[in-house]
């Protein structure tokens, strides 16, 4: 019975190791070009000394630390990051991205990071409930909450298109458009703004169809990338197990 025991004890070692192993962070060096568009506060925005900030950059920063990454962050267009993404200009986007089957048809994304619920923001009004029909709704170009418009709002109001969430609440602040189909995070500094809360609600979207709109946030990297995939997502689970993400949510929610 000494054998058989013997070779158990191997088989056991060995198959501990190929497990520790297949989750030790890899020793070799990789130097990461990060896209963003930093004009989406906080999760990404640039300071006084036009240094590029924000949740998303604190994030990736941490990321690249714990896998052994070399990352650097540029400033892009929105409309451009994934197409820039896809001539290789750039190794991964980080831009409050949401997973959605369209862009999963050309690039590949690390697992959510973040889970994001798009809102409409508009006028306080007598009337219980909130309706798009016949409303000018604004919505930043070319994201994906102009998709969902698009696709389920189309045929019912009237939808504006504008580079950044900053020209959207300035023109439903002057009352140019009814309403403005937002994130959550940024739904939520607005009305903390000033008495923005005392003149406008807040309106959510279906579940159900959140459901199939976005699967949350996630890094958006070229398709077939896995080497890169696999280490940004070893890279997220390290340190949201260790407590780190949780520190930076914090930091700015």
């Amino acid at each position: 019975m000494l054998i058989p025991r013997i070779f158990l004890s191997i088989f056991l070692f060995f198959s501990a190791f190929s497990v520790l192993s297949s989750t030790a962070v890899p020793h070799d060096n990789i130097k990461v070009r990060f896209a963003t568009d930093a004009n989406y506060y906080p999760f990404e925005y640039l300071d006084e000394q036009q240094q590029i900030q924000g949740f998303d950059i604190d994030m990736v920063k941490a990321i690249c630390k714990a896998v052994n990454l070399t990352c650097s962050f540029h400033h892009q267009r929105f409309e451009s990051l994934l197409l820039s993404l896809s001539f290789a200009r750039f190794d991964a986007v980080i831009s409050a991205l949401d997973i959605t089957s369209e862009r999963l048809k050309t690039v590949d994304f690390t697992n959510s990071y973040y889970e994001n619920s798009p809102v409409f923001i508009s006028k306080k009004s007598a009337q219980e409930s909130f309706s798009t029909a016949g409303k000018f709704i604004g919505v930043r170009s070319n994201s994906s909450n102009q998709e969902y418009l698009i696709k389920y709002e189309k045929e019912n109001s009237f939808i504006i298109s504008y580079v950044t969430y900053s020209e959207i609440l300035s023109d439903l602040s002057a009352e140019k458009i009814d309403a403005a189909f937002v994130d959550q995070a940024v739904a939520s500094t607005f009305l903390k703004q000033k008495d923005n809360r005392t003149h406008f609600d807040l309106h959510k979207i279906n579940n159900a169809q959140q459901k199939l709109f976005s699967q949350g946030y996630g890094i958006a990297i070229q398709k077939g990338n896995i080497k890169l995939q696999k280490r940004l997502n070893l890279g997220l689970k390290i340190i949201t197990e260790n407590g780190t993400y949780q520190k930076i949510y914090k930091r700015y929610f």
